[in-house]
């Protein structure tokens, strides 16, 4: 009888420890990251010091190493059995050396002058530098805009804009023209009313570059226009303008001609800068009615396809994270009666010039982007951030950045003329949010937990109905 109820009883399964980052026979560092998965939930202990075991089941420590042999135990307890497992690792001390200092190799810079004219998509950009964004952007041009090119520096024309002023554009970005550029006047130029915009049209003989940007306190548009020289005598304002209290014109430089447009509200809804024929026209957008039930929103969930984005220690894929976030919060706008354009709805990879174009063509209000980052320890938590481009957008990514950190995660900051490709339009508000940190088990474990994820998508919805409050107040 004992020996048959012996043969009922059955050890339990021990709990699997996998080695998501590890150590090597020898190392030279002081310190390595050790990171390891079992099932969770789980208890966990490195050497004896109890370390957290996340919901992904991922834990680990940065362990310090003595000089020499170190042996290092692991073990896990699932409730019901033990598992341990043993590393071991020589700790080689060896001197540093200083490495010399190695300044950038810059390409070399080539006279070369030429004419070029854009091609759909050209964009300027103040200097020759350039990061994993590319050099910080001036803004797009129409196609067609004839340059004269001063030299190359790698990909890059340097190109003339005025007698003064240069800047640098992608050699993709142009063709060769047989067409050449000279010094034109201006002429009389109209403001109107033309329904879901303002408008600002100054004709021109032919086509000259140009770049506009924002200015705040008071609400500011201004548009250089590079070769122009100011013969405008009659600014004509219509009546019933919506958005432009008035217009003036300024010669900053013999050749660099300012429309400068100041608007009667606090707040932009975006504007465009472009040619019909040989007309600068700049179009000033109405603000909408300010209730979601009424506007379209732009939503676009970063990276996609072959592009997985950054990928978490437990295999995590950013891609994915950033769509599910997006579908959260298109969910909440949609029971809001908002209408909702996304950028992609599955695993497809649209390129930047697409995304941009799909809320162009649909003429979106409001654009919101989601990340998620990386980078940094993978035991600290990271936190949240928000990004935006134009100075006039600074106070939606603070809207965000404020509700997200009431979810009690680390603030890593609010960043300002930022590059970032979806950032770069005037046409609407818009900026990026990166919620959280996938190199981080802290983070990881909080974007893997779907009551955070519904919480993270009622606080975007919390923020945008801020910033239409903060509109609403101040046009009171």
């Amino acid at each position: 009888m004992a020996a048959a109820l012996a043969c009922c009883i059955t050890a339990a399964a021990q709990p699997s420890i996998k080695v998501l980052q590890g150590v090597k026979d020898t190392v030279t560092t002081s310190s390595v990251d050790l990171i390891f998965q079992t099932a969770a939930p789980a208890t966990a202990s490195i050497n004896d010091v109890e370390v957290p075991v996340y919901r992904t089941g991922a834990f680990g420590k940065r362990y310090e190493l003595e000089p020499g042999a170190n042996v290092i135990k692991v073990k896990v307890n699932d409730g019901s059995a033990d598992s341990e497992l043993v590393l071991k690792t020589f700790y080689k001390k060896v001197k540093s050396t200083p490495k010399p200092a190695v300044s950038p190799t810059k390409p070399a810079f080539k006279s070369l002058v030429k004419y070029v004219e854009t091609v759909e998509g050209a964009y300027l950009q103040y200097g020759n530098g350039s990061d994993r964004l590319g050099g910080s952007r001036i803004g797009t041009l129409d196609e067609g805009i004839v340059l004269k090119t001063l030299g190359t520096e790698g990909n890059l024309y340097k190109v003339e804009l005025s007698d003064n002023r240069f800047a640098y554009i992608h050699k993709e970005d142009v063709k060769d023209s047989k067409k050449t550029t000279w010094r034109i006047n201006s002429k009389n130029t109209s403001v109107y009313n033309a329904g879901a915009v303002d408008i600002v049209a100054l004709p021109l003989d032919f086509k000259l570059p140009y770049a506009s940007w924002t200015e705040i306190d008071p609400m500011t548009i201004c548009v250089d226009v590079y070769g122009a020289m100011n013969n405008t005598n009659w600014i004509t304002q219509k009546q019933g303008l919506e958005m432009i209290e008035w217009v003036d014109l300024r010669q900053v430089d013999s050749d660099v001609l300012r429309i400068v447009i100041r608007l009667k509200q606090k707040y932009s809804w975006g504007y465009s800068v472009g040619y019909e024929r040989n007309s600068l026209v700049v179009r000033v957008k109405h603000t909408p009615s300010l209730e979601l039930s009424s506007m379209t929103f732009g939503l676009d969930a970063g990276h996609g396809g072959k592009a997985a984005g950054a990928i978490s220690i437990t295999g995590i894929k950013e891609k994915d994270v950033n769509l599910t976030l997006v579908k959260l919060v298109q969910q909440r706008l949609e029971e809001r009666g908002a209408k909702v354009v996304l950028s992609r709805s599955d695993d497809s990879a649209p390129s930047m010039t697409e995304r941009k174009k799909t809320f162009k063509d649909a003429d979106i209000d409001l654009m919101l982007s989601i990340h998620n980052n990386a980078g940094g320890s993978p035991f600290v938590p990271m936190g949240t951030s928000t990004y935006y481009k134009h100075i006039a957008n600074r106070d939606l990514a603070a809207c965000v950045r404020a509700r997200m950190l009431e979810l009690g995660v680390n603030d890593y900051g609010m960043v300002g003329n930022f590059n970032f490709s979806l950032c770069q339009p005037t046409d609407y508000p818009a900026v990026l949010l990166e919620a959280m940190f996938m190199s981080s088990l802290v983070d990881e474990d909080k974007l893997a937990d779907p009551e955070f994820r519904d919480q993270v998508a009622d606080k975007v919805i919390a923020a945008i109905e801020d910033y239409l409050q903060m509109v609403k107040a101040s046009l009171k």
